[in-house]
């Protein structure tokens, strides 16, 4: 797809420039100099001439032209460099020379992946999994080789025009390119640096990934931390403290996590700020590879993380405050974000999701009060809680309408269903009966008995016999 996507793009731009250059090569035959008016313009109150450059034969290219008729093969070559500055001499305006050499560029590389790509056989359409769709069916060699020549085609684009090939790709497309937004708050020149290590970090997590084939072992997981390590490292080599902490707020793994968690609350960018470095701090401490199969290092890193995990709840509590921290203790229940979900898909309005989910609430207190009520026999409490489950059943289809109501239950809306169900784990246990008494304690006379009485008679054992 994405192979058909640049051929239309490139076949666009070849169809602009081949215009443009067909217009040149008319005016230049009608006419036989490449000379123009002069040109003004007015600058406030100030009339300025701009004199446009008028280009003369003097160099050995255009003195070839001159003695025979225009062709693009004068002006092309094999050589890039060579192939700009022809371009230049000519007139061609900068931007128009990034298109021709991209374009040129992109060609070239898309005939040398072809060929990379026939080294494999084509995928059969009777295989199953993800393999044949996501070209997993590629052998790693050849995959190899690609990411390779994705490389060298990037450094190549860069070398000759100083700009990043997919990001200039992407400007013909109404969409942006992901790394270049997140990377907008650097300089221009630590950019590239940044890109780099990106591009080279994602090709090893890629490699792991391909290796792992869906199932990631201890030493998988345990190459993807030390990866981790040697990229933050790597990057903050590159960039100062603050500009690494601006990084990972935009493309961190944490980041990324903590922006789909959030969903829900919508934080400030202040609030995202302090529960990011929360969170950081917590990810870097439990996110190391361990032993899975040494059950007390599991036990005792679960009790820690499950510690760390509170103490980290109560420190967001004091930077939320107690309002705040309630919304984002919603915005963390699954069925809470597919109330958002189901809003924004038939634009309802985000406080319609937050009176389902005060609803949702209410209704299950007074399901675990009927559960834990022991005067309640099995019938009744049935009974209590299928009115329950009604009555919220109504008051929700009322806030959505009976369209929404009927989508709501059968995608996100699972809990409904669960008020009609006992929760055994709510049920109040019989009172546990009283511990036995202790005997009563011998009376004096029962002691004088016990003590001055017959005493057993006790029959010596003999002596083991000697050998």
């Amino acid at each position: 797809m994405k192979s058909r996507i640049l051929g239309v793009v490139m076949l666009a731009i070849n169809l602009g420039l081949a215009a443009t250059l067909v217009y040149l090569i008319v005016s230049y035959q009608s006419s036989g100099t490449f000379s123009s008016p002069l040109r003004t313009r007015i600058v406030t109150n100030t009339v300025t001439q701009i004199a446009v450059r008028k280009i003369n034969a003097t160099n050995s290219l255009l003195t070839a032209l001159g003695q025979r008729p225009l062709s693009w093969q004068a002006l092309e070559s094999t050589n890039y460099v060579v192939y700009m500055q022809n371009l230049r001499a000519f007139g061609c305006p900068d931007e128009t020379i990034l298109d021709i050499i991209l374009t040129d560029i992109g060609r070239l590389y898309a005939r040398r992946r072809a060929g990379i790509r026939a080294q494999a056989p084509p995928p059969k359409f009777w295989q199953t999994g993800d393999s044949a769709a996501h070209g997993s069916y590629l052998p790693p060699e050849v995959r190899r080789q690609l990411q390779d020549l994705d490389r060298e085609q990037e450094n190549l684009v860069h070398e000759l025009l100083g700009v990043n090939f997919r990001v200039e790709l992407a400007r013909y497309w109404s969409v942006d390119e992901p790394v270049a937004l997140n990377l907008g708050f650097l300089p221009p020149e630590k950019q590239q640096g940044i890109q780099a290590i990106h591009d080279k970090y994602a090709a090893m997590e890629e490699e792991i990934s391909d290796r792992a084939r869906g199932l990631f072992l201890d030493e998988d997981q345990a190459a993807l931390v030390r990866l981790q390590k040697q990229r933050e490292a790597e990057l903050g080599q590159l960039l100062s403290p603050k500009e690494l902490e601006e990084y990972q707020l935009r493309n961190s793994e944490t980041a990324q996590s903590l922006r789909q968690q959030l969903t829900g609350f919508q934080p400030t960018e202040d609030e995202f700020r302090k529960i990011f470095q929360l969170q950081k701090t917590f990810d870097d401490n439990f996110g190391q590879a361990f032993d899975a199969s040494d059950e007390a290092a599991l036990a005792l890193r679960n009790k820690a993380q499950n510690d760390a995990s509170e103490a980290m709840g109560a420190e967001i509590q004091k930077v939320l405050g107690p309002e705040r921290f309630a919304e984002y203790v919603r915005a963390q229940d699954d069925d809470y974000r597919g109330m958002i979900q189901v809003a924004e898909r038939f634009n309802l309005p985000r406080e319609v999701a937050g009176s389902v989910y005060d609803m949702k609430v209410a209704a299950e207190r007074q399901k675990a009060a009927v559960e834990a009520n022991n005067n309640l026999n099995d019938a009744q409490r049935g009974q209590m809680l299928a009115a329950i489950a009604r009555t919220t059943e109504q008051s929700v289809a009322a806030a959505l309408g009976d369209k929404v109501f009927k989508s709501y239950q059968k995608s996100t809306g699972q809990w409904l269903g669960n008020l009609y169900q006992v929760n055994e784990n709510n049920l109040a246990l019989p009172p546990e009966p009283a511990p036995p008494l202790p005997p009563p304690l011998p009376t004096e006379t029962q002691l004088q008995n016990f003590l001055l009485g017959p005493q057993p008679v006790i029959t010596p054992k003999p002596p083991p016999l000697r050998r």
